[in-house]
């Protein structure tokens, strides 16, 4: 049995676990931003300084990190994570889980397994691949002056029944009937349900030797339409993908565009390739 932190808790993402991790025979314990307060196992407080929070006063075998600020700006995030390593420091973590995102990876990257590097050109993604990247960096460099056993997740698109937001980034509708499909056909979503990502979760936290990076996905093959069809039976108008290249370009010689905008507009067609067959081989949940 190990003392597991679970930073995040109330995330979407991070829905279940607790109840997974408990089964399993662990004491779990859950943090998220708010007052300083604790209730339970249940504690609250400044994100930046949860290194300094003082209601944590057992040990921590084990953290599990959902925590990313998406309204922060990247030296939050930043400071976020050194703050987190400073906790992990101070109250003798041996792991600690970092939930990433493949988002992280270069669109431009033709094939991706666990040991493709992360995208360090940040000033070209998204803001959400901004913040992942950024976190995911810092993390990287500032971890080697910790003890701690950083293991990334970098999972696909987490699907779940309660999803608040089933289609943003995949899809805009146009009344209830009709939507706009924010890519074409061929255009690449690695999908994953959350209690699948739990399971593999459960596993890796017990491992002896775990991985450095897993690449949680079901099927590598998904597109954003396939899952799109999957939740809806709505008409649907496909972005035509020659002509907003070419569009993109020419706005590129004209310097309209800035190289960031057209990367994030060339991004909703991305096409990647995933070999995560050594996450596969880690982990029974996904097989």
């Amino acid at each position: 049995m190990a003392n597991i932190l679970i930073c995040g808790h109330r995330a979407y993402a991070a829905h279940g676990l607790k109840e997974v991790l408990t089964e399993c025979g662990h004491n779990v314990f859950e943090f998220s931003r708010g007052e300083l307060k604790r209730e339970g196992n249940i504690i609250t407080g400044p994100v930046l300084e949860i290194d300094k929070n003082s209601l944590f006063n057992e040990q921590v075998d084990i953290v599990v990190n959902f925590i990313f600020l998406q309204n922060g700006t990247i030296k939050e995030n930043e400071d976020y994570i050194s703050s987190l390593l400073k906790f992990c420091e101070k109250h003798r973590v041996g792991r600690l889980i970092q939930i990433s995102s493949i988002s992280s990876y270069p669109n431009s990257a033709s094939i991706i397994s666990e040991d493709s590097p992360i995208d360090l050109n940040i000033e070209l993604k998204g803001r959400y691949g901004q913040m992942k990247v950024a976190a995911d960096f810092k993390l990287e460099q500032a971890s080697k002056k910790f003890k701690v056993n950083v293991i990334y997740v970098r999972a696909g698109y987490i699907t779940a029944v309660d999803n608040p937001h089933p289609f943003k980034g995949i899809a805009y509708f146009i009344g209830s009937k009709v939507a706009i499909l924010i890519g074409d056909k061929t255009a690449t979503l690695p999908c994953v349900k959350r209690d699948i990502l739990n399971s593999c979760l459960a596993e890796i936290v017990t491992q002896d030797k775990p991985l450095n990076v897993y690449l949680i996905f079901e099927k590598y093959n998904t597109t954003k339409y396939s899952y799109f069809r999957s939740q809806s039976d709505a008409f649907i108008i496909f972005l035509p993908k020659k002509m907003f290249f070419f569009l993109v370009d020419i706005a590129k010689i004209l310097h309209i565009l800035s190289e960031r905008h057209i990367c994030i507009i060339k991004g909703v067609f991305k096409v990647n390739l995933f070999d995560n067959r050594r996450t596969v081989q880690n982990l029974k949940s996904l097989q």
